[in-house]
């Protein structure tokens, strides 16, 4: 099969949540198949490609190149879904990422909805499928996007378990994080891009009433870009006096993992996610996992996580003490963690991707027996 991917956000950032599942995909998908990127950008932004269609507008050349040569077109991303991708006139699909937007509608916690995003719930018959991450996603999707059940596809993501795994040596691992990032000591951990939904003003506010309880001598280490609503998390660190809370930027690839691998235990108690993959990688590497009792995060971590109310601080911090006091705990949940973490993987969703375009253009092939005339335009 012949995929087209469009490839500009996964080039803006290929580490963010986007990035991560369209790399991770495009790798599995090239084993077997031709992937061809397309967009704006002069070249194909990872690797992996079999080759790149370069959108202009001034030529329609790489419209008739993408019509001839592809069996289906993905767009990775539903929030910023480019016009021209309505004008491939072959199998189209989208990933919707959730319904953050309208679940949390004029609350701060997610900004709201753009013209893309709109578009699908006005004009869903421009697209075969949509795909998303989880069930519970999809549940929220059909309900918020009011989109068909059968129209909208759940495939789970997977962990690179080559690239996330656990250490054999753990205290050796704690000095490597030590010293590569220049941590004061054990250290708590998250990674996330703090929006509200990721909880990180709960978070700090755990750590400091973990801190008071007695646990002084652990740090509490933030990883990742500071996206929009940072502020309060930003008001909250500056609560705590003695640089213990260390803020590192966007790491990747074996920085990431050497980071989980050396942390205590992995913090991901989120508002709201539609699949949580930093928990399954810190938990594929033998880190004990707290994620919140809400979303897709009880489907996605199972009982292999401590599960607690997101908007409760003393849960959050009464479940990290919990595993610290308690050797014997704290080892099954690092145990059940990276055995539940292997259940994910790239390779399985992969193969679900390709039984998705079959069946879009299944559909596609169907809708144009039917409309002869049809156009590609949405």
């Amino acid at each position: 099969m012949r995929i087209g991917i469009l490839t500009d956000s996964v080039a803006a950032d290929p580490w963010s949540g986007v990035g991560s599942y369209a790399r991770n995909l495009i790798r599995e998908w090239s084993r077997a198949h031709e992937v061809v990127s397309l967009g704006r950008v002069r070249r194909a932004p990872v690797a992996g490609f079999a080759g790149h269609i370069r959108v202009s507008r001034w030529s329609w050349g790489w419209r008739r190149q993408a019509e001839s040569g592809l069996d289906a077109v993905l767009c990775p991303q539903a929030r910023d879904v480019p016009d021209f991708f309505y004008r491939i006139d072959r199998p189209r699909l989208v990933t919707i990422h959730g319904a953050t937007v309208f679940l949390f509608a004029g609350t701060g916690v997610a900004p709201p909805p753009t013209s893309s995003i709109l578009r699908h719930r006005e004009r869903p018959e421009a697209v075969e499928l949509y795909l998303t991450v989880s069930q519970s996603a999809q549940k929220e999707i059909v309900e918020h996007y009011q989109l068909p059940a059968e129209r909208v596809v759940p495939i789970y993501n997977g962990v690179d378990t080559q690239l996330f795994s656990p250490p054999a040596d753990k205290e050796q691992v704690r000095q490597e994080a030590r010293s590569r990032f220049g941590l004061p000591g054990r250290y708590l951990l998250h990674v996330s891009n703090y929006q509200p939904k990721k909880n990180g003003v709960r978070i700090v506010a755990a750590y400091r009433r973990l801190r008071k309880s007695g646990f002084r001598g652990l740090a509490l280490v933030l990883a990742g870009g500071a996206g929009w609503g940072f502020e309060p998390v930003a008001e909250e660190i500056a609560r705590v006096s003695d640089g213990q809370v260390v803020r590192l930027g966007q790491l990747q690839g074996a920085d990431l993992a050497l980071l989980y691998r050396g942390a205590e235990v992995f913090l991901f108690p989120s508002l709201h996610e539609s699949f949580g993959l930093p928990a399954l990688e810190a938990m594929a590497c033998g880190v004990p996992t707290v994620v919140s009792t809400v979303f897709s995060l009880p489907e996605v971590a199972g009982d292999a996580a401590v599960q607690v109310n997101p908007e409760s601080v003393e849960e959050i911090a009464q479940a990290v003490q919990k595993l610290l006091s308690d050797p014997a705990l704290y080892e099954r949940y690092r145990q059940a963690g990276v055995k539940r973490a292997w259940e994910f993987r790239w390779e399985d969703s992969a193969r679900r991707h390709v039984e998705a375009f079959e069946r879009a253009r299944t559909l596609w092939e169907a809708r144009h027996a039917s409309s002869p005339g049809r156009s590609g335009r949405g």
